[in-house]
């Protein structure tokens, strides 16, 4: 054989193997980003890790499900949602908002929660049992599971209602659930609440979004921090979270209720502007909104390709800070009930769209309603000018009101109240932070007077104890306001299980604070929701919990 010809022949074969190693070592083409990239689930070999998340650290840890059995039909498209606030909070039992309930009720389950009708209904609990007295509750859990894989038991559901009741943990709920006198894990599936005394709503208080079941032991592990490090035993998996970009959950396949979710990851994205949520889903970069604007509403309904979603539930008012001396007279807090005109309110914030209260914020439907404090207010600045005169203020005075620029209808409602309350000589000054700082001014009594827009957190007519019952500053009470015969109601209507003497008893009560006024209401308004048609199996939770309405996106889908 030609000698030359060998060495080029070996001198080519070389160099096809020098390219070939170069080839193999070189970094693959990295993938077109998708909005929401999922992490990959880990090898069935290796224990259980949390995803990275992106800096800054504060932010929550996603945790990693066990590895899923391979799906055996294609994966589902991903429902993307525009939020009206990024949550500043995800503690399971702190009410943060309309957005952290969102996100918090697909990654939680209680023993009860709300169904699509409003009622409560089991979830973690397979039954209940109640003792003649209704001292004590017997609750027999269902087989579930932790998104860590560890199985839900007794032990969790005692520690996470003894951590409600531990002031060190701040609980939105504690007041209400104090009615607890002690929790006993009887066995692994058995545990029994024992009351200090009847508690007709009970129940409605177990399904609230900030009483879900957490895991006692990663909790321990976690040192409590359970707001950093989601991990819950509902639908989906806290999967991943950008910083002032979005929030994504993964299906987990070890929830409890077959053929749920039906979506297998629900990615949220922040738009604090209504008119930036609403543009995001003309242009089809997201499947489904919250707070949709209402001067956008009859837009988004003459688009043939979108659909408006919910109905009246939540209301508007203003809450006194009765430390303030002006407001710590009825007489001044009645005047202004009467001195602002409702629809100024109703036209300026709401484009025409609501109903006004003159009265108490009781929905038609509960055994609390009665029909004669539909008006016991009405528009008559006269009369407002002379309850200041009889209180001593018939110059006026001046005071300041906290509302929010992040929502332009509490900060057009501020805008209103003002200039309505001008005309009786009270002079207010807008103080209009962004939703946090505003939630965090609340919570300390940092103001004269509030802009609330809130609902029932119960169905149950207790929700009223949210608003009127003493205490420590709530988000929805009144600071230094406290009416022993008020207490007394409270607690005697909620020990009542005869609706007929139950309602007796809430006809005083609403007499008394009307009398009071320690809270004004303004008017109801819809709680809209806006979605693609496309979108199927989303119905917002009827009136005062709509604001919980997140729990029924474990049913929702994008139809093909």
């Amino acid at each position: 054989m030609n000698v030359r010809f060998v060495s080029k022949y070996l001198w080519l074969l070389a160099l096809i193997a020098v390219l070939a190693v170069i080839a193999a070592c070189a970094p693959a083409p990295t993938p077109a980003p998708t909005a929401a990239p999922p992490t990959a689930a880990p090898k069935p070999t290796e224990a259980p890790k949390p995803t990275e998340v992106a800096k800054p650290t504060e932010a929550p840890k996603p945790t990693t499900a066990p590895s899923p059995v391979p799906p055996t039909t294609a994966p589902s498209a991903p429902i993307i949602m525009g939020l009206s606030n990024e949550p500043s909070n995800l503690e399971p039992a702190v009410n943060a908002g309309t957005s952290a309930r969102t996100v918090r009720l697909l990654v939680y389950r209680g023993l009860y929660n709300y169904d699509k009708n409003g009622k409560p209904a089991p979830e973690l609990a397979e039954s209940y049992t109640v003792s003649t007295d209704q001292l004590a509750y017997t609750f027999k859990l269902r087989e579930a599971k932790f998104q860590n894989g560890d199985a839900v038991t007794a032990t969790d559901v005692k520690f996470t209602l003894d951590r409600i009741l531990d002031p060190k943990t701040g609980a939105t709920f504690a007041k209400p659930m104090s009615v607890i006198e002690s929790v006993t894990a009887t066995d692994a599936k058995t545990v029994q609440i024992k009351l200090k005394y009847p508690m007709a709503p009970l129940l409605d208080y177990l399904s609230l979004p900030e009483s879900v079941v957490v895991s006692k032991k990663w909790s321990d592990d976690h040192q409590g921090k359970l707001s950093d490090f989601p991990m819950g035993d509902g639908p989906y998996v806290f999967k991943e979270y950008l910083k002032g970009q979005r929030i994504t959950l993964e299906k987990f396949p070890g929830f409890y209720k077959s053929g749920i979710p039906k979506t297998d990851r629900i990615v949220f994205q922040f738009y604090a502007d209504g008119n930036a949520r609403v543009n995001a889903l003309r242009s089809g970069d997201v499947d489904l909104i919250e707070y949709v604007p209402w001067q956008n509403v009859p837009a988004v309904k003459a688009d043939t390709n979108l659909k408006i979603l919910g109905g009246t539930g939540p209301f508007m008012g203003l809450i006194f800070n009765t430390t303030f001396k002006p407001f710590s007279d009825p007489k001044v807090r009645q005047a202004v009930a009467y001195a602002i005109d409702r629809s100024a309110i109703i036209n300026t914030a709401f484009s025409g769209q609501g109903v006004p209260i003159f009265g108490m914020a009781v929905p038609t439907s509960s055994i609390a309603y009665d029909p004669k404090f539909d008006n016991y207010f009405k528009y008559d600045p006269a009369q407002a000018k002379k309850l200041l005169a009889d209180a001593g203020y018939a110059s006026g005075f001046k005071a300041r009101l906290l509302a929010t620029s992040q929502y332009d209808f509490h900060q057009n409602t501020a805008v209103a109240v003002k200039a309505e309350l001008a005309k009786i000589g009270i002079d207010l000054d807008l103080d209009l932070p962004d939703w946090a700082t505003r939630l965090q001014k609340n919570l300390k009594g940092d103001y004269d007077l509030l802009v609330v827009g809130t609902a029932g957190d119960v169905a149950d007519p207790d929700y009223l104890s949210d608003y009127y019952e003493s205490g420590d500053i709530r988000l929805n009470n009144a600071p230094g306001w406290v009416d022993a015969r008020v207490d007394e109601l409270l607690k005697t209507g909620r020990q009542t299980v005869d609706p007929a003497k139950r309602k007796a008893i809430y006809t005083e009560l609403e007499q008394r604070v009307l009398d009071q006024s320690p809270l004004v209401f303004l008017m109801w308004r819809d709680q809209s929701y806006a979605a693609k048609k496309s979108l199927d199996g989303f119905t917002p939770l009827p009136g005062f919990l709509s604001f919980q309405s997140g729990i029924v996106l474990e049913e929702a889908t994008i139809k093909k």
